[in-house]
């Protein structure tokens, strides 16, 4: 093998190295931090659903006011999995919250999730507020023309500021109207904001040139 060969060999080596390290930090800070975020672990009664109130536990999560129900297949379809929540249980607002643990203080975080709305009364215009620690948003989802087989399943998403290393992820319904028919929400996701992670990753690359350097000169010396 000549010395071109060689260092080529050896720069794709070190390259390939670098890559599969960024792609495993990558995963890892794209690792979802909610628990339960497609409401697949509380339990529905014969697949319909089953009502929560506060403050009771609802699988992964807390019912933390009013009271939500969990929707089964044989009510409607879900975004994600077979369950999904009507955020409006018996004739009251419902709020559900998870405390979300190993966060970094002030740093930033991308929440994802789907909203639709429960489509048997009240308003068209389901509403639905959301916080994670020093950051609140309103999302807003029209059911008309929706049906209980075709959702219109709808992502949501925003940047969340932590307000501490655990920080409370909350979801409140705030539709007008008959209360007892909510936003619809399910597939539920927070991920770190990347660019630390990424940057990180980078550092690796003047460690990969400099071995490259020091062999070129033990091959010259």
């Amino acid at each position: 093998m000549t010395k071109d060969m060689l260092m080529k060999s050896l720069k794709s080596i070190v390259a390939a190295s670098t890559v599969g390290t960024m792609l495993l930090l990558s995963g890892s800070a794209f690792a979802n931090l909610v628990l339960d975020g497609s409401f697949e672990q509380g339990t529905v009664s014969g697949s319909y659903l089953q009502n929560y109130s506060a403050p009771n536990p609802m699988g992964g999560w807390t019912v933390s006011a009013g009271s939500v129900d969990l929707i089964g297949p044989l009510t409607w379809q879900a975004s994600e999995g077979s369950q999904s929540v009507d955020m409006a249980g018996l004739r009251a607002n419902g709020t559900i919250q998870q405390t979300i643990t190993g966060v970094t203080p002030l740093a930033m975080y991308y929440l994802t999730f789907d909203m639709s709305g429960n489509l048997g009364g009240g308003s068209a215009i389901k509403t639905l507020d959301v916080t994670f620690g020093n950051t609140s948003m309103v999302y807003t989802f029209d059911t008309t023309g929706i049906t209980v087989t075709n959702m219109g399943w709808a992502q949501q998403s925003g940047w969340f500021q932590a307000s501490g290393s655990s920080t409370v992820l909350s979801f409140t319904d705030a539709s007008g109207g008959e209360t007892s028919y909510g936003a619809a929400i399910d597939n539920v996701s927070l991920v770190p904001e990347p660019t630390t992670m990424i940057a990180g990753a980078l550092l690796l690359l003047p460690f990969g040139a400099n071995t490259l350097r020091r062999l070129r000169k033990s091959r010259t010396a």
